[in-house]
């Protein structure tokens, strides 16, 4: 099936692997070996800074981060307080009354496409999405769906399941369809769903234009096929699309992702994980969302999308859809578009929750294996950092200070931020281990004293986190006592989280691009699986 398709048909035409087409090989060895080596400085850096004698200056960038850290905590609680909020107010809000007001004509012009891309995932997996998007305010009639298909599992699950979803729901949408990815075009990453949802839209698109449609009156959803929106979701969005400037050179997105399908099914540090990745997305988008540039006064925003979000389809065909050599689709979306839309493109946000599923496996074992199978393919996401900084030497419209913005902000977001806990919760410890100097130092024994005066202060931020979090991801109704107090225990198990999943699977994908793995043409696709309840005897 795939002797007359090649990956030159289906990448961007000026990109190669991913990076500038004009790019040597030497720079492309060079850019990816950036990223690993600061992370491994900062990991080895208690030895490095033993060995050179300067253990002052090691204490001065821990108490930096110290108390940075208390300020990100008592900011991160204030940023998710205004989540809500905000979330309480979209929630009450008549969004198709207030398209309607502002721009009925364009409303009554635009379409919706629904783009999910399957696997292995069953019926009791996909039903449920397609229902949630069947009940939009926008009227599921105006929703396209496209199923994304992969040829090795479509035969025998992915049409069979496609086939009973249409029967019952294609009188709801606007049509139903479906494309199978070929297997096997060399050159393309398989396991994950970039290069699937690049075909799928690619064919679809054409259809369109054949067919003489404007592409620019239909909106994209990419999502995963377990994404399940508020009946708003889309509606917000639209006025969104409908009221800001320049609508065509943004990313629409719901601030509050959660993953509460299964969150209360999942094992303690999934769960613990999955939590904090909503909680982060509401304060990075209340608080985060610009930048002022240090170089100037400009405004400069790093906000990347992430897993679901929607685009207009003029919009995804100029930046040449997702590069399916690349492993990643969502980050490198954003950052391929920045690049090519000269640093105007920017991420708008809604405040209508939408639910996916925690990584799950058959057993509690299994369970913890795809998740670190999974975060070690985000890991993978520093690929960015290489191909933008070398898009970058060659785009000669874009001023300087906007590329150091670019580049120092992947730097912050996607290496630094890796290394924090690591430091603050062993750093001094190994520092103390590798130079008796600094055992006998006044730093030694006061610093110590400081960190848990400071970090206490955390704690109570984490008070007022939990009463937030419980809005957003509410705890089943039948709870007894103890599992309530159990609850707030959980906190605690951040820092554990962010010693191992957090951060042993990016540092191997890292030090895997270090020294020259180079990219991943096979990556794990994360299974939608239910853990096996226990056989009552």
């Amino acid at each position: 099936m795939t002797d007359n398709i090649t990956v030159e048909q289906l990448k961007p035409p000026d990109r190669e692997d991913g990076y500038h087409h004009k790019a040597p090989r030497w720079l492309r060895r060079v850019l990816e070996m950036i990223p690993g080596s600061i992370i491994w400085f900062f990991v080895l850096s208690p030895l490095i800074f033993a060995l050179l004698g300067w253990e002052q200056v090691f204490v001065f960038y821990i108490s930096y981060l110290i108390i940075y850290w208390v300020y990100r905590g008592i900011k991160f609680v204030v940023g998710v307080a205004l989540g809500v909020k905000r979330m309480d107010r979209d929630l009450q809000t008549d969004f198709v009354k207030k398209i309607k007001e502002v721009n009925r004509e364009r409303f009554e012009q635009l379409q919706y496409i629904y783009l999910c891309p399957v696997y292995k995932e069953g019926i009791e997996v996909l039903e449920p999405s397609f229902e949630a998007w069947s009940k939009s305010d926008v009227g599921s009639e105006k929703i396209h769906v496209i199923v994304a298909m992969e040829e090795r599992t479509a035969e025998d699950i992915q049409i069979p399941n496609f086939e009973k979803l249409k029967k019952k729901y294609k009188h709801m949408f606007a049509s139903m369809q479906y494309y199978v990815h070929p297997a096997g075009i060399e050159g393309e990453v398989a396991g994950v769903k970039g290069a699937n949802i690049n075909w799928a839209m690619r064919k679809f698109v054409k259809k369109l234009e054949d067919e003489g449609e404007n592409i620019h009156n239909y909106m994209l959803i990419t999502c995963d096929c377990d994404l399940r929106p508020h009946p708003k979701y889309l509606s917000a969005v639209t006025y969104k699309y409908l009221t800001v400037d320049d609508p065509d050179h943004k990313y629409y997105t719901s601030a509050i992702y959660t993953l509460n399908n299964n969150i209360w099914r999942v094992p303690v540090l999934i769960r613990v994980q999955s939590t904090m990745l909503t909680l982060v997305s509401i304060h990075n988008w209340t608080t985060e969302k610009y930048e002022v540039s240090p170089f100037s006064n400009h405004i400069f925003s790093s906000k990347a999308t992430f897993s679901s979000y929607v685009v207009n389809l003029k919009t995804l065909e100029e930046v040449y859809y997702w590069d399916p050599q690349l492993g990643i689709d969502d980050t490198t979306f954003f950052w391929n578009a920045i690049v090519r839309y000269k640093g105007n493109f920017r991420g708008e946000e809604v405040y209508l929750p939408s639910s996916s599923d925690a990584v799950e496996n058959e057993t509690v074992i299994k369970s913890y294996k795809s998740f670190y199978k999974q975060q070690h393919r985000w890991g993978w996401g520093i690929i960015i950092f290489p191909v933008t900084f070398a898009a970058l030497i060659y785009e000669k419209d874009i001023p300087l200070n906007w590329k150091i913005n670019m580049i120092l902000a992947i730097v912050k977001n996607h290496i630094l931020f890796f290394t924090v806990v690591y430091l603050m919760t062993i750093g001094l410890d190994l520092l103390g281990l590798f130079s008796k100097h600094y055992t006998y130092t006044s730093a030694a024994y006061n610093l110590p004293t400081a960190m848990s005066f400071l970090l206490s202060l955390l704690v109570i931020c984490n008070a007022f986190l939990i009463y937030y979090r419980r809005k957003i991801i509410p705890i089943p109704k039948d709870w007894p006592l103890w599992r309530n107090i159990l609850d707030f225990g959980e906190v605690a198990l951040i820092a554990v989280q962010m010693l191992t999943f957090g951060f042993i699977p990016y540092l191997q994908a890292h030090t895997e691009m270090m020294f020259g793995k180079g990219f991943k043409k096979n990556f794990y696709a994360t299974e939608k699986v239910t853990i096996e309840k226990k056989k009552k005897k």
